[in-house]
């Protein structure tokens, strides 16, 4: 590298334009490195990690790591054993309801085939249906014989208004 103190020391002008180049040179080189620098964190964060891993390993005898450790073997011992547990208690317990829920189906469809035949009707029953038609046949009689009689009650004034506008005209001498 060239220092600043070798600059004036050169018998030529072109050697000192040459040092003085070369001194421009690195310092602009160097000057391009500033940046990457002040901006490159991986020295600090190498110097954390380490300082970090010292602090579990080194200054609290592994404890805390082996506890880690242990935690994770219990919860995937446990993870497999009760998996295994839970598929034999299933393949138990799922075979009993499924005979269950087999007969209850079986008893259901039973339920729906006698909701299905279609039974004869009680004699109380067909009493019941003959008195109501029999008052319906009487309802309707005398609705009947209700009508015959307002169309013949028409019919015996219509006749009388006939009788009296005739000997009207005939009072009144109108001819027709």
């Amino acid at each position: 590298k060239i220092m600043i103190s070798q600059v004036g020391r050169g018998t030529c002008f072109l050697n000192n334009c040459a040092l003085i180049f070369k001194f421009s040179f690195y310092f602009s080189i160097e000057l391009y490195k500033v940046p990457h620098r002040i901006l490159d964190h991986r020295v600090f964060v190498n110097g954390e990690i380490e300082a970090f891993l010292d602090n579990f390993e080194v200054r609290r005898n592994d404890s805390e790591v082996e506890t880690l450790f242990q935690v994770t073997e219990t919860v995937g011992s446990l993870k497999y054993d009760l998996s295994e547990r839970c598929i034999t208690s299933g393949n138990q317990n799922l075979s009993q309801f499924a005979t269950e829920v087999n007969a209850l189906l079986g008893n259901i469809e039973a339920l729906l085939e006698k909701a299905k035949v279609e039974r004869a009707p009680s004699t109380q029953l067909q009493k019941a249906r003959h008195a109501r038609e029999q008052r319906k046949a009487e309802f309707l009689n005398n609705l009947q014989h209700g009508y015959q009689r307002i169309d013949n009650s028409f019919e015996e004034k219509e006749e009388e208004i006939a009788e009296l506008y005739s000997d009207l005209q005939l009072k009144l001498n109108i001819t027709k």
